[in-house]
């Protein structure tokens, strides 16, 4: 029997398919719109290039202390050419240099920096205007700051630095990495704008060799690590510069007087730096002051040459040219001075060797004293039968004007020596047995690699030249996220979790849609 629908039921009917057919067409309407403005904006992004720096350590955008200071250069219209030797759209294809791609660009967006960014392999005469007398050692990477007569170099190096763990099979796996490229380059911008410089004093005045005659390529070494080189002749000078980051004392043929060791020593109580390079002087000179400022350091010096006696550790049948060990520097600060100098000579299979050398030995301080002293390079050391540490090389006596002293034999000789005393304001001393090394000589001479790359780092031990361009901007860190799995079992587990899980209940979503479409 067909059931009759009365017209207040139909009408009811006609409401609820009109709602329902209403709901959809909004909810159509709807979902075109939201559609219409993702794609929009999306679009006005890319035309405009917007970014947002949604990273816990905002390490796509400048920090408050650059675009202050930058801002600042902007009010006093400052310019400061930067010079970025790198294919930007490379750059900006690379996952991992992302915080320097973007913090290029912020720096580039203020007038007061002229960034020129190019590629030295596809442009070397940009190369050559830039660095005309080839001072710089520039590589790909690298950046050059110049701001009227005053330049600075950074290295592309410095821009991350990273830590690692070893995975099962003893490869370095990145756990994360710290973007410390903003402290860098806008310390670099305030140094050119300042004119600040970490200057090196070479003494003259007692028979050294000159600073532009026979240091030219060690200079040049010294200008990569942001230092300027000058000489200094105490003599002429009431007390050693205020801009003194260290001064350096290489092979002097006479010993220095009683006012210079004066004004040295009032700049040690200041917290000074002064590196002795000592070579051997077959005159009978006494160098009693120069001495005695080593010997408030606990470092006493031989007068001596020391010769290899064993042929199978010297070269070119020179017994004065032999292989020596490199002694790792524990100081109280934990800090290593000589560890990246063997760890370069682990790693390229280079071997250590000094020539034409005076030894040093450390001298006992009084008990409880504070100086804190150490060993850099020593000769080769062996085993007797007693298992002493011993050496085949001696220390035959040279230019000493006691008659009556004795060659050193048996002994494992020092030929490089640091000291620091808190006492004078973290003074710092360091002493080489040879200043032949560093000279232009020595520094084309494949054997000396290694003391020369030492010699740099006891500078740097001794005056960071980076520290004075430290603006104090925090390193941001860039976490590289891992998980390990037990198991097949614990790695099935999770993928349930991530992907079947979100799954069933998208599926779940949309039977309940449908059968509220359809009810």
């Amino acid at each position: 029997m067909e059931q009759k629908v009365t017209p207040e039921k139909q009408a009811v009917t006609d409401i609820k398919t009109i709602k329902k057919k209403s709901f959809t067409g909004y909810a159509l309407v709807l979902a075109a719109l939201a559609l219409a403005i993702v794609i929009v904006l999306n679009l006005l992004a890319s035309r405009l290039d917007v970014t947002w720096d949604m990273t816990p350590a905002s390490l796509y955008k400048l920090s408050d202390t650059s675009t202050d200071y930058l801002d600042l250069l902007e009010e006093r219209g400052e310019k400061v050419d930067l010079y970025f030797l790198v294919d930007m759209d490379l750059l900006s294809t690379s996952n991992d240099d992302m915080a320097l791609y973007y913090s290029m660009l912020e720096y580039d967006s203020y007038d007061c920096v002229n960034l020129v960014a190019f590629d030295p392999n596809e442009d070397p005469g940009m190369l050559d205007e830039i660095n005309p007398d080839g001072r710089y050692a520039l590589q790909e990477g690298d950046m050059l700051f110049r701001c009227g007569e005053n330049t600075k170099h950074v290295s592309g190096t410095e821009m991350y630095t990273y830590e690692y763990t070893l995975s099962d099979e003893g490869n370095p796996v990145v756990q994360a990495a710290y973007f410390h490229g903003e402290n860098r380059i806008t310390g670099a911008i305030d140094a050119v704008v300042t004119g600040r410089t970490s200057k090196v004093y070479f003494l003259t005045g007692h028979g050294e060799k000159s600073l532009s005659g026979d240091y030219t390529r060690f200079d040049a070494n010294l200008t990569n690590f942001n230092y300027v080189a000058e000489e200094l002749n105490l003599s002429n000078s009431e007390d050693v510069p205020e801009d003194a980051a260290m001064i350096i004392v290489a092979a002097p043929k006479l010993d220095i007087s009683n006012d210079e060791m004066r004004k040295l020593n009032e700049y040690l109580d200041q917290g000074g730096n002064i590196s002795f390079l000592m070579s051997p002087n077959e005159e009978k000179q006494a160098y009693k002051n120069i001495s005695a400022i080593l010997e408030d350091f606990q470092i006493g010096m031989d007068y001596s040459i020391v010769k290899e006696t064993d042929a199978s550790l010297y070269v070119n049948n020179d017994p004065y040219m032999f292989r020596v060990n490199m002694v790792a520097s524990d100081t109280e600060s934990n800090e290593d001075i000589t560890s990246e100098v063997r760890e370069m000579t682990e790693n390229n299979g280079y071997i250590a060797f000094m020539s034409d050398t005076r030894s040093f030995y450390q001298i006992l301080g009084a008990e409880g004293g504070i100086v804190e002293v150490g060993s850099l390079m020593q000769t080769v050391p062996t085993t007797d039968a007693s298992g002493n540490n011993v050496s085949t090389a001696i220390g035959e006596v040279c230019g000493n004007p006691d008659i009556s002293a004795k060659d050193i034999t048996g002994e494992v000789l020092d030929l490089a020596m640091y000291a620091k005393d808190p006492a004078r304001n973290n003074a710092k001393i360091t002493v080489f047995g040879n200043a032949d090394f560093i000279d232009d000589n020595g520094t084309a001479t494949d054997y000396m690699i290694v003391p020369v790359y030492l010699y740099l780092s006891t500078i740097t031990w001794m005056h960071n030249s980076d520290l004075d361009m430290d603006m104090g901007i925090a390193d941001k860190a860039k976490d590289y996220d891992s998980m390990t799995l037990a198991s097949a079992t614990e790695a099935n587990t999770l993928s349930v979790i991530f992907i079947v899980v979100p799954l069933l209940v998208g599926l779940i979503g949309a039977g309940v849609w449908l059968g509220r479409r359809y009810s």
